[in-house]
Parts: structure tokens; C-alpha cells; sequence
């Protein structure tokens, strides 16, 4: 009977020990399972934001390499229009007439996007030369590309 009472104690023990050893490795593995789950999201998110920053990156570089090249090309129009405005003959009447107060009422109101009526000084001669108002064109034309520019780096970094 003594031996009998040491198998089922031997028994018991083992089959408690067999349940405690099995949870536990259970417990762990699934604990290691998450973590490690855990560990791959946190690397993809690190490597989504690198993936847009260097994205966000190369979008600026290559907008602030537009927006030079463009200044570029806008002072050297508008250096070739002073040159070729400085030079002009007074003596045959081509000189600065052919900016009119009209012209400089309707440059105006184009850019305002006001309505504008025509006046009586509208055809007498303005102080104001051809190449200024060039010039004042060729910068406007800059400006409006660098917005375009931002507006699609915008459309692009958003899609």
C-alpha cells in the first residue's frame, strides 16, 4: 500500500509539475509572440517615417533647385531687357512713348483683377520705360511658377 501512496504522489506530482511547466512555456511563448509582434509594427512605422522624410526630402531639394534655376532665368530676362531698352534711338520718336497711361492702367488692373475704365490721359506718354515694366513682368511670371511649383510639391507630398 506504501508503494501504491508513492506511485500516485509521484503520479500527482508529476502531472502538476508537467501543467505548471507546460503553462508557463505557453505563457512565455505567447508573451515572446507579442513582443516580437510589437517590435516588426514599431520597425515599420520607424521605416514609414523615414521612407516619407527622406520622400519630404527630395521633394524640397528638387523644388529649391527649380525655384534657383528660375531666379536665374528671370535676372538674366530681365538684364537682357534693361540692355535692350538702354540703347533706344530719341531721335527717330521711339523713345519711352510706348508706355502709355492706359497701358499702365490696364497692367495694373490685370494684376489687381479690378475693373478699370478708360480715362482722358489714357494716351499721353508715361515716365515710365519699357523695361521696368519688362522687368515688373518677368518677376510676376517668376513668382507665379514658384506657386505652381509649391502647389504641385503639395499635390505630389499628399498622394
Amino acid at each position: 500500500m506504501n508503494s501504491l501512496m508513492s506511485y500516485l504522489l509521484t503520479f500527482a506530482i508529476s502531472i502538476s509539475g508537467g501543467l505548471y511547466l507546460g503553462h508557463n512555456y505557453t505563457k512565455n511563448h505567447y508573451e515572446a509572440q507579442i513582443a516580437s509582434e510589437k517590435a516588426s509594427r514599431q520597425e515599420a512605422i520607424t521605416q514609414a517615417v523615414f521612407s516619407e522624410q527622406a520622400k519630404t526630402q527630395k521633394a524640397t531639394a528638387t523644388f529649391i533647385a527649380t525655384i534657383r534655376k528660375e531666379q536665374a532665368k528671370s535676372a538674366a530676362y530681365q538684364k537682357q531687357a534693361r540692355a535692350l531698352y538702354a540703347n533706344v534711338d530719341s531721335s527717330n520718336g521711339s523713345s519711352n512713348c510706348a508706355i502709355t497711361f492706359g497701358f499702365i492702367r490696364l497692367f495694373n488692373a490685370s494684376a489687381s483683377d479690378e475693373a478699370s475704365i478708360p480715362v482722358s490721359t489714357d494716351a499721353l506718354c508715361s515716365p515710365v520705360d519699357i523695361a521696368a515694366v519688362l522687368a515688373t513682368s518677368i518677376e510676376n511670371h517668376r513668382k507665379y511658377l514658384e506657386l505652381a511649383g509649391q502647389i504641385e510639391a503639395i499635390k505630389a507630398a499628399n498622394e
